[in-house]
């Protein structure tokens, strides 16, 4: 029987690819009404077997509805539930995977396909846990007079609380928790190890593809809330218009604002997450992190041949480095690493490369380095595997489907096939060792500088690609 005791009441799942799966399991109270721009609650219990064979709704999102239909998926505020796989609800006291996804805290949700958690659970003979959280102005807006602060952050927190609680009904073990994240759910992970609200919540963490830089300031979240009309602080605002009043709050290209990234809200974010690592120590647990090799070429591909000119090179370097001292020697640095192709091929290389490091890889390291000084396991990756779609290499969201295994429900991101499949297992195998309290491969340390280049032939290498981090150091946090 797939059937899971909680202390909440009893859940009916389903068998699925030689797992049991438990969706739409509630994990808090629907914040909706009087609990709307309110913290998480805890769930009320029910009567009786509860069917936990259908995912519950998403966050509120911009995003096709029909779509959403067509995958037999709804859109609510009422959609604080976490998706459960497992290989036996029993006792068999496997280790729990935690997973936030990422979408900048405005779109996403644990119930996508590329989130599938049955291919990892049964490889990894793990118990595998996705969540759904509040999004956008809902999860996100800073008016600290009138509603709650970070409530996105908030929900996750509540989440892994459930989890510590919880998850033993469903074959796992509540004292061997991993945490991952990726995108901005990294950057909720970081966020965490720099408070204290964390603390005992999780074992290890994995920080996949994070813009760490990307945490607001109180001044530039204070300034959206400011945007938004004040009727939307009301509870009965409707979602359509909260959507509609998002819409209108600029997200930035170069450097990316993230105008509903999580912000430093005095309360459960004191400072941004970078600045702490750098003065003190964080929670003290294991981390593995890391980045692909070309996160941002991707989002560059809006961009036509003819706007990627020498003068826009240089615009962008400048937005970047805020320092018109040192423009031509970092753009001859990159030049040099990216000195194959054509002009314009170089071109999009460099101003790709220069965003790349920014606002994933450079924060990422100087994150885990200040961490490892504390006496911290740190394991550092960059993810070399590149997409199937031509001409943006290994970019952002590369990890997701080579993590989970589900390759074919986003054939164009890595490809399928024999070749994509055994970089899945490489990347399951190293994630797997990590999970289990095993070294992946040797520690990252300030003086090594051990990275592990995941690809076709994987192997580590020292002090990786140092002068171009050196670059950004001392550069963050941001402005906004």
């Amino acid at each position: 029987m797939t059937v899971a005791k909680t202390s909440y009441g009893t859940l009916r799942g389903e068998r699925s690819r030689n797992v049991q799966v438990f969706r739409g399991v509630p994990y808090a109270r629907p914040p909706v009404g009087k609990l709307r721009w309110q913290a998480p609650q805890p769930c009320e219990p029910w009567a009786g077997e509860r069917d936990a064979s259908v995912f519950g709704a998403i966050a509120p999102q911009d995003g096709s509805r029909e779509r959403l239909a067509k995958r037999g998926e709804t859109m609510s505020e009422d959609c604080l539930y976490l998706n459960v796989w497992t290989p036996g609800a029993d006792d068999g006291r496997r280790p729990v995977v935690v997973f936030l996804h990422g979408g900048g805290v405005v779109m996403g949700s644990g119930s996508a396909p590329l989130f599938d958690g049955s291919r990892l659970a049964a490889r990894g003979d793990f118990v595998v846990v996705t969540v759904n959280f509040r999004l956008g102005a809902l999860g996100s807006l800073y008016a600290p007079d009138r509603v709650v602060t970070n409530a996105a952050l908030r929900d996750q927190l509540h989440a892994l609380r459930w989890v510590r609680e919880e998850i033993g009904a469903f074959g796992g073990n509540s004292a061997d928790v991993t945490v991952v994240g990726q995108s901005s759910g990294a950057v909720g992970i970081a966020c965490m190890l720099a408070g204290e609200a964390a603390r005992g919540l999780f074992d290890r963490v994995i920080l996949q593809s994070g813009g760490l830089e990307r945490v607001r300031s109180t001044h530039a979240a204070a300034a959206v809330a400011r945007r938004m009309d004040s009727v939307l602080i009301e509870s009965h605002a409707s979602v359509d218009e909260i959507l509609t009043a998002q819409r209108a709050i600029p997200t930035g290209f170069v450097p990316p604002e993230g105008p509903w990234h999580h912000c430093i809200d005095g309360d459960l974010i004191s400072e941004h997450p970078l600045v702490a690592a750098a003065n003190r120590a964080l929670i003290s647990v294991p981390v593995l992190a890391g980045t692909t090799k070309d996160e941002w070429r991707v989002f560059d591909t809006v961009l036509t041949d003819a706007e990627v000119s020498e003068e826009y090179l240089r615009m962008r370097a400048r937005a970047l480095l805020g320092d018109r001292a040192i423009i031509d020697d970092v753009l001859d640095l990159y030049r040099a690493e990216y000195a194959d192709g054509s002009d314009i091929e170089q071109r999009r290389a460099v101003a790709s490369a220069m965003v790349t490091d920014f606002h994933f890889s450079a924060p990422t390291e100087q994150f885990i380095r200040a961490h490892a000084a504390h006496d911290n396991a740190v394991f550092r990756y960059e993810l070399q595997w590149p997409s199937a779609r031509p001409g943006v290499g290994a970019c952002h969201d590369t990890c997701l489907p080579l993590l989970f295994g589900t390759m074919d429900t986003a054939p164009n991101l890595v490809g399928t096939g024999h070749a994509a499949t055994r970089m899945s297992e490489t990347v399951q195998d190293a994630w797997t060792a990590f999970i289990r309290g095993g070294n992946p491969w040797p520690v990252y340390d300030s003086d090594q500088g051990t990275t592990m280049l995941l690809s076709g032939e994987s192997g580590t290498v020292e002090s990786y690609r140092r002068e171009q981090l050196a670059v950004w150091e001392g550069r963050y946090p941001a402005a906004g």
